[in-house]
């Protein structure tokens, strides 16, 4: 029988970036590559608490971790945590094989996770629910969106989106050229700021900052080759802003 540290040789975290708010509008990067899942989850997890509990946020302590374990499922892959400027959300990335099925991750019970994988985590399928629990407790949610074969993307939101709602449609006091970008991304391409650089006839920095904004509402992810998608709210957001 392999041993513990055998497994965990199996089973390597993925190289991971985690990007924290500097407190003048940009990001400190760290870059994480840890032998074992248990450092690998106490070493990240870390870091964003530290971070997040500087603005006076409750953090998430346990819906965290358990985001960050189940990224077992994934590798081999590259992973992402990024921490939004304003401190409302927490946002996970990997660049695995997906989730087939979203709207069961959350059911008590549901699992994936095979024999190798469960002698890390868990793997008996409470994780991710009882991760939404600690954030709706604490007046956040969790929001997973995932592209088959190419990427999933976890959004652990912290505090009450910017927007509000007039007339059964979320508000977003989005410019014509943000519209035109959530647009772009709806036919379900990854796209970068130079794509839509491209496409909109702007510069690439004009792009970049306006990715970036669209990702704060929560509107846009991204993936952790810096590729951005269409998020599960912002998909709503379209749907009913064309309903209209």
């Amino acid at each position: 029988m392999s041993s513990r540290g055998d497994v965990q040789g199996s089973l390597t975290p993925p190289p991971t970036r985690v990007a924290l708010p500097d407190g003048e509008g940009g990001f400190v990067i760290h870059s994480i590559a840890e032998n074992d899942f248990l450092s690998f989850v106490s070493h990240v997890s870390g870091l964003v608490e530290e971070n997040v509990s500087s603005s006076g946020i409750p953090f998430p302590s346990l819906a965290i971790r358990e985001v960050l374990e189940n990224l077992v499922h994934a590798i081999p892959c590259n992973a992402s945590v990024v921490v939004d400027p304003s401190y409302g959300a927490i946002s996970v990335c990997d660049t695995g094989t997906g989730i087939d099925r979203t709207d069961i991750a959350f059911e008590m019970g549901f699992t994936t996770a095979n024999d190798l994988q469960r002698r890390i985590i868990r793997g008996v399928g409470i994780g991710l629910n009882l991760a939404l629990e600690e954030l709706r407790s604490l007046g956040g949610d969790l929001v997973l969106d995932s592209m088959p074969g190419k990427a999933t993307f976890a959004r652990l939101i912290l505090s009450p989106s910017s927007s509000h709602h007039v007339g059964g449609v979320d508000v977003y006091n989005l410019s014509q050229r943000q519209n035109n970008i959530l647009f772009l991304l709806s036919e379900g391409v990854l796209m970068g700021p130079s794509q839509i650089s491209s496409e909109l006839n702007v510069s690439v920095g004009t792009a970049h900052r306006e990715l970036v904004r669209l990702q704060e509402l929560g509107l846009v992810d991204i993936t952790s080759t810096g590729k951005r998608f269409l998020s599960v709210a912002g998909k709503s957001y379209l749907q009913r802003l064309l309903s209209l």
